[in-house]
């Protein structure tokens, strides 16, 4: 027997290899990742508040000892049909590792603009090490600019303002947060930002980082597609993100935006035991209809992590799969300054937003649905009010 091999050390990762053992399996399951296993949210959430000694450790729910961690080790690639993959060591040597299950759970990496300019001063969050590596930067009245107005960038303005930064947004987006909570509520929280000091350029693209000596050195600067230059000593890009699927290729799988699944987190283009969890799956929701989608959302992760291990325990012993198709309701959270953001469901569906239970200083509920109604909620400073939208959501199917 050559066990199962999970692929990540992500949240999804560790929750399927949890839920393979908690169902009976009895033969190792080897995580390979060039990662230790770290609580993720702790990276934009924390990590930055202050200098982080050591690991912020994943909660497991099992014994580390449950299974074989080949951590520094990186998949360079996988042959689906013979259940082996490429594996380069710590040392640089490259090993075949067989299997006799997979879960792919290789995640995401963080996106970083393709355009001219120096690459010293420029960061991205993701990681840990990511985080490790900006906090030292995020002094007093440093100028920091970050590109890109979304959830990470509004919580990495919200910790460099806390720490007495200089903090400029550039975004193209016309109202920071829009495309995931709506124009109303990116603005009530844009407006926030505005009173704590950060600035905002809108609907505005960065066309080259500039530097001394045409470009040498550490990044000085930007210029914007106007012609404006902004000078900054630290430049953060909070553009999105990439899948890991790479070391997937040739194998017939649809890796467009991620790992297609069928419902059943299944990866769809093969007949070998192969599940796909976390970030990387791009899967159908039952409560939210056939249309597959991507969720970037810790909890929506873990959740997939455990349905996918209990499949791929099925799958191994060549039962019929005896689980209702994957439905969960998503759900995030957000810490920027006194507001506590979060949301159920899915509210980028929305097309109509209700604002209820509303008051001066901003906070409020937002209801968003679509013809088949309540498809997601955002409360703000609202955290008990909204818990019981999570079971009016599960009630959808």
């Amino acid at each position: 027997m050559n066990g199962v091999v999970v692929v990540g050390t992500g949240i999804a990762g560790v929750r399927a290899a949890e839920a393979l053992r908690g169902s009976g399996y009895a033969e190792e399951i080897a995580f390979i990742s060039p990662e230790t296993p770290i609580y993720r949210p702790s990276v934009s959430k924390e990590a930055l508040k202050a200098p982080i000694v050591g690991q912020a450790a994943m909660p497991l729910k099992r014994s580390a000892t449950d299974f074989t961690w080949l951590l520094g080790h990186r998949v360079e690639a996988a042959d689906l049909a013979t259940r082996s993959l490429l594996v380069r060591t710590p040392e640089g040597e490259e090993v075949t590792r067989h299997f006799d299950g997979l879960v792919i759970a290789s995640g995401l990496r963080s996106r970083q603009l393709a355009i001219p300019g120096p690459t010293l001063g420029r960061f991205t969050l993701r990681t840990l090490h990511d985080a490790q590596e900006l906090e030292p930067h995020l002094k007093p009245d440093a100028r920091i600019v970050i590109v890109g107005s979304g959830f990470i960038g509004c919580e990495v303005a919200a910790a460099a303002i806390a720490r007495g930064c200089q903090v400029t947004v550039i975004s193209p987006e016309t109202t920071p947060l829009a495309s995931a909570i709506g124009l109303e509520l990116g603005e009530r929280i844009a407006a926030k930002h505005r009173a704590e000091g950060v600035s905002f350029i809108l609907d505005a693209s960065v066309v080259e980082f500039l530097g001394a000596e045409s470009g040498q050195g550490s990044v000085t600067g930007l210029l914007l597609d106007d012609g404006t230059r902004i000078e900054a000593d630290v430049v953060i890009e909070a553009v999105g993100s990439r899948a890991n699927t790479e070391w997937l290729d040739d194998n017939n799988l649809d890796l467009v935006n991620g790992v297609l699944t069928d419902g059943f987190l299944r990866a769809v283009g093969t007949d070998q035991p192969v599940v796909v969890c976390g970030d990387i799956a791009r899967h159908p929701n039952a409560l939210f209809g056939p249309e597959v989608r991507r969720i970037e959302h810790w909890t929506a992760a873990g959740e997939m992590g455990t349905y996918a291990g209990k499949v791929m325990g099925q799958l191994l012993t060549g039962t019929e799969i005896s689980l209702a198709p994957f439905a969960n309701v998503p759900g995030f959270w957000s810490d920027q300054y006194d507001l506590q953001i979060q949301s159920f469901g899915i509210p980028s569906m929305g097309s109509e937003v209700v604002i209820i239970d509303s008051d001066a200083d901003g906070n409020c509920i937002a209801e968003y649905r679509d013809a088949s109604g309540l498809v997601g909620v955002v409360g703000i400073n609202r955290t008990s009010e909204i818990a019981y939208y999570r079971k009016l959501l599960n009630s959808r199917i």
